[in-house]
């Protein structure tokens, strides 16, 4: 087995190993020098289907080629053959048809495909076993043709969350930031202390030893604390279900061992007259409120200190992650000191490493990756949450692998080999999961209304909360998030952030998500005329030729790139915006809001403009908006005529429009 993981720098990476037993024993050695070189050569071959201008694979990537690569040797040598000298076109053609009809998806399928295609080009270099003929496999069809596959839908394949589960799930996560993190914080704090007075978590000499004859005052200080407090003695569940004292807990309390308390003070204890309460708990005192009332008990729990402080760094993970558009990984490399208001611009910066597309001159990735040159600037709310982690905890990352304080004494390390001292994305996952449940129990207990229903789409993956953003930042609609946060405002500060620098890919992700909505928006209209629908307006006849060109044009088209993206959102046949209660078949020569620039200006769209075409939708909308004017007859009468103005003329649309109706 060869363990990649020393040369894996990112802190939030798991274990990476290639286990060369699952290979045939007969192919073991040649597949051995097959990986030596793709993690070795410092110049890459174009593969049929990648990139034309191909990198040197990441050791990450090479460790997961072998499965695919695993199948591939196996189908030959489990059909006798001795090397891949034997893949006639005939034979590949065979792989390939019992690929087809294995249970495999189709990503899995299109890897065993892509891997021949890579062996193939390295021919000249792997060993003899491993050298295919030299006809290009499959010649230049491409994976989805080989496989009679065609994706259901363009566009990114990463579902975006549904706003019915990120309202309040966000609106959660700004509770913890806003309202319980001092709370969760001095709990957190407390319990760190008095765990570090414990036996296990102090260097062997380094514990200091009780002054003799103190045991017995200290004792009684904190059973009078605890009795000012209001606290009874620390409990935990007994053999019948009823507390007992937690002898452990009230040793914590007083910096005595755990037994110490119940073998020479168990008299002064029951004496005390206090009671046992039903858990042990920590003596800093909540005082946060939610809908007029504590939020939480006067006390936290030992056992509840490290799962809230969980919580409250899932919270700042959700808030950071979606209100500034960083990948996981970047989000998860974020170290202490990261955050900046910049003095000059007002603005919150927070400074990180990149890993993706952090490449050398010869374009191999850069293990360690780099600083990147331009900050991200965030939301005040992501930088709040950056803030709150600082003080929630002392590590240099602000996702350390664990909040629990690791013991000295006794302590058997990990064994994973895991080189990050960072969160893992899987384990972030299974956080945010943990998030949801905790929220909704309580909702269920304290009968509160804004429980987090769960995703159609499934979990709730650290990679969605970037999908979402660009999603909404496009079609920014109206009063989603709690705090009145304006994703028109969030889409400035995230493309300065990225300094429309395509190779932090944020922009190609809005590229890509502006040109899915324009697609989505004409596919909706082709539809609707399909279904008989009328349209009105100056520019009616132009949206069908529009709509009929661009359907003709892009339906069924593959998932472009988001450069390419980038480009198709220029073509003519897209210029399709919706507005309030109209379309704008935008042509720069004759709009009215606009004639300097290549985009309308919807929030100011005149009457009288030539580009405007409206749908039954759209006249419902111009309805909805004339039936809310006032009425008021009692005003000035400037303002009544006016009023009276406006209503006239969206009447005059209305009728305009149902006397095209057939």
């Amino acid at each position: 087995m060869w363990d990649l993981t020393p040369g894996i720098f990112e802190d939030h990476s798991q274990k990476y190993s290639i286990n060369f037993g699952h290979f045939p024993p007969a192919w073991e050695q040649s597949v051995k020098a097959y990986v030596w070189i793709l993690i070795n050569n410092e110049t890459p071959r174009p593969v049929q289907g990648g990139p034309s201008s191909p990198k040197p694979l990441a050791l990450s990537s090479i460790a997961r080629l072998p499965t695919h690569l695993r199948r591939l040797v196996s189908w030959f040598d489990e059909r006798g053959y001795d090397s891949l000298q034997g893949a006639s076109p005939s034979v590949l053609d065979r792989l390939l048809a019992e690929v087809g009809e294995t249970g495999l998806g189709f990503t899995q399928k299109r890897q065993i495909i892509t891997e021949t295609r890579r062996l193939w080009v390295y021919r000249d270099i792997v060993p003899q076993q491993l050298r295919l003929p030299d006809a290009s496999p499959w010649q230049e069809e491409t994976a989805g043709d080989l496989l009679a596959h065609r994706h259901r839908r363009p566009g990114n394949l990463t579902p975006r969350i549904g706003d019915e589960t990120l309202v309040p799930l966000l609106a959660w996560a700004f509770r913890f930031i806003e309202d319980f993190a001092p709370d969760i914080t001095a709990a957190y704090r407390e319990y760190c202390a008095l765990l570090s007075r414990g036996h296990r978590h102090t260097p062997a000499g380094a514990r200091e030893t009780p002054a003799p004859g103190s045991r017995k005052p200290i004792l009684h200080a904190v059973l009078e604390r605890l009795r000012d407090l209001g606290l009874g003695l620390p409990g935990q569940p007994g053999p019948d279900g009823d507390p007992v004292i937690n002898w452990c807990h009230l040793a914590r309390l007083t910096g005595f061992l755990g037994a110490t308390h119940a073998l020479y003070d168990r008299d002064v204890v029951v004496g005390s007259g206090l009671g046992v309460d039903t858990d042990s708990y920590l003596t800093t005192r909540c005082t946060a409120q939610l809908d007029g009332r504590l939020w939480h008990g006067p006390f936290i729990a030992w056992e509840e200190a490290i799962p809230l402080a969980v919580h409250l760094q899932t919270a700042c993970f959700i808030v950071i992650a979606y209100l500034s558009g960083m990948r996981p990984g970047e989000v998860l490399n974020l170290q202490r000191g990261c955050h900046n208001e910049n003095p000059r611009t007002d603005m919150h910066e927070l400074h990180g490493t990149r890993w993706k597309s952090a490449r050398n001159r010869e374009g191999a990735k850069i293990p360690e990756g780099q600083i990147r040159q331009n900050p991200w600037i965030v939301h005040p709310m992501a930088a709040r949450a950056v803030d709150v982690l600082e003080d929630l905890h002392s590590m240099d990352l602000l996702f350390p692998r664990t909040l629990r304080p690791q013991a000295v004494r006794w302590y058997t390390p990990r064994a994973d080999g895991r080189a990050g001292n960072g969160q893992t994305t899987p384990k972030t996952t299974g956080d945010i999961a943990s998030f949801i449940r905790w929220v909704n129990e309580y909702c269920a207990r304290r009968q509160h209304s804004d429980s987090i229903p769960d995703d159609p789409d499934g979990r709730i993956t650290p990679s969605r909360f970037r999908r979402t953003l660009a999603w909404h930042i496009v079609r920014r609609p109206r009063g989603l998030v709690a705090a009145a946060i304006q994703y028109g405002h969030i889409a400035d500060l995230v493309t300065q952030g990225y300094s429309g620098s395509y190779d932090s890919g944020f922009p190609n992700e809005l590229a890509m998500e502006r040109w899915l909505e324009r697609i989505e928006r004409i596919t909706d209209i082709d539809h609707y005329l399909e279904a008989g629908g009328h349209v009105s307006g100056p520019a009616a006849e132009k949206l069908r030729e529009r709509t009929g060109l661009a359907t003709a044009k892009f339906a069924g088209r593959t998932l472009p790139t988001r450069r390419q993206a980038d480009k198709l959102l220029q073509d003519p046949s897209l210029q399709i915006f919706k507005g309030d209660g109209l379309h704008c078949v935008f042509d720069q020569a004759t709009a009215l809001c606009a004639r300097d620039t290549d985009r309308p200006n919807l929030g100011q769209c005149r009457s009288a403009c030539s580009n405007i075409a409206r749908t039954d939708a759209d006249v419902l909308e111009v309805q909805t908006a004339r039936d809310r004017l006032s009425q008021d007859h009692l005003a000035p009468p400037i303002r009544h005529e006016r009023t009276r103005k406006v209503s006239d003329r969206l009447t005059e649309i209305i009728i305009d429009h149902e006397q095209g109706l057939p």
